[in-house]
Parts: structure tokens; sequence; C-alpha cells
């Protein structure tokens, strides 16, 4: 059973729901979901974890049932999004579980909120952005205003999981489906435009919280190469590779994603 969803007003009107669950008395853990996901992303996760720790999740703005105010964002206004549901949640400090997009969050709030980040466990990201990426996340704004989220789904779901797993799940891709275009098109853009911020590998080597960089073997949104160098420059860094697996590791190698969340997470 789904806990009660609550709403945060954000200053720039964005609107960010968000839910608690699992053990009250247990350290908390606040989950931050990827482009084009929800927190229905982690239910695998959840239900794994729940007996463990107290587990925070939110919709990031203009995913599921969050709101953007705007087609523009920054990774500090995700940062500030994320800092405002611990907040509501009344936690000064928690440890953040982020992939792709909720890794590059919960980088951000590392770096720059050490005290509120406990450890990070950075799944499926990356800490820059190439000319080549920043190319290609423009050509997808101009899919998202030719075609809306709609038109992003099949690729999507090619980008996020292998063909074997695809071919063997098709319920889930589905219900995967389901949940990438429940986005808006307003949010997709804004985390794109949040995502094109993103320059964070030069100052990995200041982190001081400890970071479990998790990659997948086949991942080419977040190559396993790309993670390595990362975790490289991290102080506190462990690094993970899931084979086979692909972007989306939660939900495409869930068992051993959770085993690896309960061995790192305190």
């Amino acid at each position: 059973m789904k806990s009660q969803v609550s709403w945060i007003q954000r200053p720039d009107g964005s609107k960010i729901a968000w839910r608690m669950r699992g053990n009250p008395k247990a350290s908390p853990v606040i989950f931050s979901n990827s482009l084009g996901s929800d927190a229905s992303m982690w239910d695998q996760v959840a239900d794994a974890l729940a007996a463990d720790f107290r587990l925070i999740f939110y919709d990031t703005r203009g995913h599921g049932q969050s709101e953007a105010a705007s087609p523009r964002a920054s990774l500090a206004d995700l940062c500030d999004d994320l800092l405002a549901v611990m907040d509501a949640a009344a936690f000064p400090s928690a440890q953040v579980v982020g992939l792709s997009l909720g890794g590059m969050t919960g980088l951000y709030a590392a770096l720059h909120f050490p005290a509120r980040i406990d450890r990070l466990m950075a799944c499926n990201c990356r800490a820059r952005v190439d000319a080549a990426g920043m190319k290609a996340w423009d050509e997808r704004i101009a899919a998202v205003h030719a075609g809306g989220v709609g038109s992003l789904v099949k690729p999507t779901l090619d980008r996020w999981f292998t063909p074997a797993f695809q071919q063997a799940n098709p319920s889930m891709m589905d219900a995967v489906a389901a949940m990438v275009a429940r986005s808006s098109d307003q949010g997709y853009e804004a985390c794109v435009r949040a995502i094109q911020t993103l320059a964070l590998h030069e100052q990995l080597q200041h982190l001081t919280v400890p970071v479990l960089y998790l990659a997948g073997a086949q991942d080419s949104a977040a190559p396993p190469e790309e993670m390595r160098a990362m975790a490289e420059r991290t102080p506190e860094a462990q690094f993970e590779v899931l084979d086979p697996c692909g972007h989306i590791a939660a939900i495409e190698r869930a068992h051993d994603f959770n085993r690896i969340a309960k061995a790192f997470l305190r």
C-alpha cells in the first residue's frame, strides 16, 4: 500500500510531490529519480529496503505528480527541491540514492551542501556534458517541441534497457512506457536544461562524503568508463558495474541493486 502523497510549493511556482514509507525509527534515505521517470521507478527498491530504513520519495519537478512552473531549470534548482523535501520530512541530513539525473542532483548537493548529505549512491550518471552530449540534448528538446514526451517513449526504453531485458519483461516495459509518458513536456524540457548546466567533474575531488558509483556495463548514457573516471577523482569512492545492465539499474537489476544498497547505506 502506497503512503500518502504530500506537496511542497516551491518559490518559482513549481510543486513537488513526495511521500515517506519504511521504518520510522531508522535512518532516512531520500531517492531522486531519472529524467523521464517518477518515484515509481524505485518500487522494487522500496519493498526491499523498507524494513531497515526511513524511505523518502519524491517526483522531480515536471515528472509524475510534481509540476514544473517553467521549461527552464538548473541543477541548483533541482538540488533545492531535494533539500526542500528533506526539510518537509524534518530531516537535517539524509543518505541519498540518485539515478541518472537524480545522481547528478545528488552530486551537486553533496558538493554544495555536504552537511546535509550523509552518503551518496550515484547510479548511472555523469558529472559533465561534452559538446556531442549538448547537441544531443538540444535535439531532445526539439523532439519534445515537435511531438511531446510521448514521441520519446520508444527511444527511451531502448536507451534504458538491454534488448534481452525488454524482450523478457513486456508487462514491465508497458508500465515503464506509461511512466515516461506521464512526464510533462515543460518539466522534461526544464530537466534537460538542468542537465545542460552539468559541470561537476573537476570538482569531484572536493567531495567529503562517501560515494558509491554504480554503472551498467551496457549503459550508453552513462558509460562505465566515464563513471570509473568519476570514482577515481572522488576521495571516498566505491565503484561497481552490473553486467548485463542498461541505464536504469534499479529496475533491470533490482535484486543486485538492493544488495549493493543494503551494503553501502548505513
